[in-house]
């Protein structure tokens, strides 16, 4: 049969059911070829998650990482479903998935004919999320928590370890990570990627940390050192209110939000800046370092609390501690614990509740300055301040009530110290869904299994 170019039939598969021409590639008129690239004659294509195409060697490729990206979010299919879902004819899935199957992706079981008897039974595949690992490791001034998850981000092992000052930081580091994957069970190379947060300020571009007031022996390249003598897998470092900031976006309560700022509020104080559904970093990575903020709040005496910056010393945990433990109402003289102004708050005792209306005060002339900077539409609140409960907030939007301009949506965080850790896993698997699932891994992997590939 003679071929016959014929670029009207050559299209993109997109989201939102459109059919975009493709005038690159070109097919051959006969229904055969057709099906080869996928494209089930006589009926539309249906919406697929990711761009899906048709076409030869390449397109087998798109259309496996299309088939790949949903199946990851479903878990288990039929070969039918999978068909639909993306557009595809069943023989194009089946090719996809046989190319799949071969890099170790995704299992495909037997028919369950006890499952349909009256016709011809499914045959279902499996998203293989033990293939591969990763890790999210949040580094605090005294302790560091690890976390491994597989690629469905559900966690399968951590850890939490006290810091050990006898040793070199990375060398304690690298000891920790191996005792974490031995209990998961898993060795070295079964980790894919690795994402770290830090107090400080660290370029995420080469992961030197730069300064970090409150854990100086981490500055330089302590922690990537430790990480690497323990795997072998690439390394993302970045500021842990950043990261904590992603994990609320992605695992904390629902936002619809394009624009959102997560404070993190303890003794420390700093914000993460979503603008757009992006995260805004700043010319020096730093943007959201609440704790420098001055805008002519009462400060502590000269000398006092000088780790901290001037917002951290007038609103911080630290001061609020202060005023609470001075109030002559007060009934004991002892040194107040957060937990303990926390049950004085629930019980409504009038000295609990004075402090935290003071530092509400204070600390809502920060939101100001946030609002009338950056407008965002809500602000999720973290850090160890949230064990003041509602009466926080109420005294939060007591304080906002007369400004001038609307003032966001506050709101705690419903992660709390989780929110570091899904950070980083959902940083690693953002990486993992680049570099390893998509066309470009996907060629490489068929290549790798002895898949020809065609021009």
């Amino acid at each position: 049969m003679a071929r016959r170019p014929c670029r009207s039939a050559g299209w993109l598969i997109g989201a939102r059911t459109q059919l975009v021409p493709y005038d690159t590639y070109v097919c051959y008129g006969d229904a055969t070829l057709g099906e080869e690239m996928g494209m089930e004659l006589g009926r539309p294509a249906s919406v697929a998650d990711r761009t899906v195409a048709v076409g030869t060697s390449f397109m087998l490729e798109v259309n496996a990482s299309a088939i790949l990206t949903n199946l990851r979010s479903v878990g288990r299919a039929s070969v039918s479903s999978l068909a639909k879902q993306t557009g595809l004819s069943r023989q194009a899935v089946s090719r996809s998935l046989a190319v799949l199957t071969s890099m170790g992706l995704v299992e495909i079981s037997a028919p369950d004919r006890a499952a349909s008897p009256a016709g011809r039974p499914p045959q279902m595949v499996r998203f293989r999320s033990e293939a591969g690992h990763v890790l999210g490791v949040d580094v605090k001034a005294r302790r560091v928590r690890v976390a491994v998850a597989d690629l469905a981000a559900e966690i399968v092992a951590e850890s939490t370890v006290p810091l050990d000052g006898s040793v070199a930081f990375a060398e304690w580091l690298r000891t920790v990570v191996l005792d974490v994957l031995d209990q998961a069970g898993i060795g070295p190379d079964d980790v894919w990627h690795v994402s770290v947060a830090a107090p400080g300020i660290i370029d995420p571009a080469t992961g030197h940390v730069a300064l970090s007031p409150g854990m100086p022996e981490i500055v330089g390249d302590g922690i990537l050192l430790g990480i690497r003598s323990a795997v072998d897998a690439p390394v993302y470092l970045d500021n842990a209110i950043k990261l904590a900031t992603i994990g609320e976006r992605w695992r904390g309560a629902p936002h619809a939000e394009q624009s959102l700022v997560f404070v993190h509020w303890g003794e420390r104080i700093g914000a993460g800046i979503l603008i757009h559904g992006e995260l805004y970093r700043g010319a020096s990575n730093d943007a959201g370092d609440l704790g420098y903020l001055e805008i002519g709040l009462p400060d502590t005496p000269d000398g006092t609390d000088a780790d901290l910056g001037p917002f951290e010393r007038s609103v911080g945990t630290r001061e609020l501690l202060r005023i609470a433990g001075s109030s002559a109402e007060r009934p004991s003289s002892e040194t107040l614990t957060l937990t303990e102004l926390a049950a004085a708050v629930c019980s409504r005792q009038p000295w609990a509740l004075s402090a935290v209306r003071t530092i509400s005060s204070r600390f809502a002339r920060g939101i100001a300055v946030l609002r009338s900077l950056l407008d965002p539409e809500v602000i999720v609140i973290g850090g160890d301040i949230t064990e003041l409960g509602q009466a926080l907030l109420d005294s939060l939007d007591d304080a906002l009530r007369f400004e001038t301009l609307e003032q966001p949506q506050l709101e705690f965080s419903t992660l709390g110290a989780d929110a570091i850790v899904q950070g980083g896993i959902h940083q690693s698997l953002r990486w993992v869904e680049q570099e390893r699932f998509g066309v470009t891994a996907v060629r490489e992997g068929s290549s790798a299994a002895g898949w020809p590939r065609t021009p």
